[in-house]
């Protein structure tokens, strides 16, 4: 935990570890730089590569789903109000084609723009008869009647409307016998010769897709099969608990193999641009940081931290730590890093501390609990950068310097800190002007009126508190562990 804590025989370290003997030959001159013998890195299997500049390109997998083209679904309203007499679909799904009869209907408002037709025809106007017409056209007459209309001069009471295009039913509002107007949604007629795909895209590659761009489209439903879809709309905003980027493609789908509500994968590769990276395993990712082992040569070794970008398949993209040419292991690494550790600290990259000239620091602790007979307390800390100390609780002793009475249990304080004892790390001094205190506190005059030394508790008739606004009163208090009451008197 602590490489630069160091003694000359057998013990433990400040967080109570045995200390690892290193013997003469053994120590290296930089921290975390290990030496390993040819004949144990052989038997490692380890192999290395160099940092080297590549031209990547990431490959980006989304999640999407096949929904109904919207702009394919034809919806069916009367232009007129009337009955319908006859409907040949039953049920929501039924497949149709264009050109079939959909339904009949009776409609006295078409019936006279017909009995119109034919009286303007009767008379020989030109621009009555084009009015009667384009009437007839207005009202969705079917060109068929309308021809039957000039060709026998019948009227037909019930006019049958055709199924405008191939697909199947959707939303069927009516049955036979119901009564339509023009604000009446009948039904809806889907297509599935065109399909939309809506993908969610990872917000870090929001911006590498555009419009009209080809992606590939594999589907759990129908394995080994790819498909090509073009981006049709990006939607302007991302969704607000995923943040990804909602992408809408279009899909050819002449054999309605693809169905709404499909699970489908798309995926495209991201532009190519030359980047220093290495192996991909020659990475090791936690969740502290991220590293790998440098070879050093003549055996050699030591971890370093990167800065990690693009990852690819194969490759992974460094933007920090690395320089052109660097070797990195990428078989063995493991147990090299693992011993690396145990002489450094990963995040010491160079350099060589003097561990006997930097005995003593300054560190804000955070005491929770006083063991006065034993001399010592308990204090949490942030991290120590001189020590490589990560944030933790850990007991200190109490130097004799150091007067107790100033410590208590909640307080804050800076103290000097000296790890360069045989025992645990000592305080050697505090900044009583840095004490801070998370419980209320206040001064005030009082008598005592009693003392209870087995419970370490007394009475006392103490004076108003302006500061917590509390009158007089007389009241047990319970002291401190460090305060000694043997020559006191009630």
């Amino acid at each position: 935990m602590d490489s630069s804590y160091r003694r000359d025989k057998p013990g433990k370290s400040p967080m109570g570890m045995d200390l690892v003997p290193v013997y003469a030959g053994e120590a290296s001159t930089t921290p975390g730089t290990v030496s390993i013998s040819p004949q144990i890195v052989q038997s490692l299997g380890v192999t290395t590569a160099k940092a080297q500049t590549r031209s990547l390109s990431e490959a980006v997998a989304a999640s999407g789903i096949i929904e109904v083209a919207e702009d394919r679904i034809i919806h069916v309203h009367p232009r007129v109000s009337g009955w319908v007499e006859r409907l040949t679909v039953t049920t929501d799904g039924q497949p149709v084609n264009q050109g079939d009869t959909l339904y009949t209907l009776y409609s006295p408002e078409l019936v006279n723009a017909q009995e119109e037709y034919l009286l303007a025809r009767s008379r020989n106007n030109r621009s009555l008869i084009n009015a009667a017409r384009d009437r007839l056209t207005a009202l969705q007459l079917p060109p068929k009647v309308i021809q039957s209309l000039d060709k026998t001069g019948n009227v037909q009471q019930q006019i049958a409307f055709e199924v405008p295009q191939n697909g199947y039913v959707t939303n069927l509002n009516i049955r036979p016998g119901f009564y339509v107007t023009p604000g009446t949604t009948m039904l809806a007629i889907a297509s599935l010769q065109t399909v939309w795909i809506t993908a969610s895209i990872p917000q870090r590659y929001a911006d590498m897709l555009s419009t009209e761009q080809e992606l590939n489209v594999t589907l759990p439903a129908l394995p080994g099969e790819t498909f090509t879809a073009r981006v049709d709309f990006i939607y302007p905003e991302l969704d607000s608990q995923s943040r990804t980027l909602k992408v809408r493609l279009v899909l050819d789908n002449p054999d309605g193999r693809l169905k709404p509500n499909m699970f489908a994968t798309v995926s495209f590769d991201t532009p190519r641009n030359e980047s220093l990276s290495i192996p991909r395993s020659a990475l090791i990712r936690t969740a502290a940081n991220d590293r790998v082992v440098l070879a050093l040569g003549n055996g050699e070794f030591r971890s370093t931290a990167v800065a990690v970008g693009r990852i690819t398949a194969d490759y992974a993209e460094i933007t920090a730590g690395l320089e052109e040419g660097d070797e990195v292991v990428m078989n063995g690494l493991f147990l090299i890093d693992s011993e690396s550790a145990v002489d450094a600290d990963l995040s010491r990259l160079s350099g060589e501390e003097d561990s006997q000239s930097n005995d003593t620091q300054w560190v804000t602790l955070t005491i929770d609990a006083i063991d006065s007979e034993a001399g010592t307390v308990t204090a949490s800390h942030g991290p120590v950068a001189a020590w490589d100390w990560p944030a933790m609780t850990m007991d200190f002793a109490i130097g004799e310097q150091v007067s107790q009475a100033e410590l208590n249990s909640g307080i804050r304080l800076d103290a000097e800190l000296n790890r360069n004892t045989d025992g645990m790390v000592e305080i050697i001094a505090i900044d009583t002007g840095s004490i801070e205190s998370s419980v209320p506190s206040a001064t005030v005059d009082g008598t005592i009126n009693s003392i209870d030394e087995q419970n370490h508790a007394m009475n006392i008739s103490r004076g108003a508190i302006e500061k917590w606004g509390r009158g007089p009163a007389t009241m047990d208090f319970t002291l401190s562990s460090h305060i000694d009451t043997t020559d006191w008197q009630p």
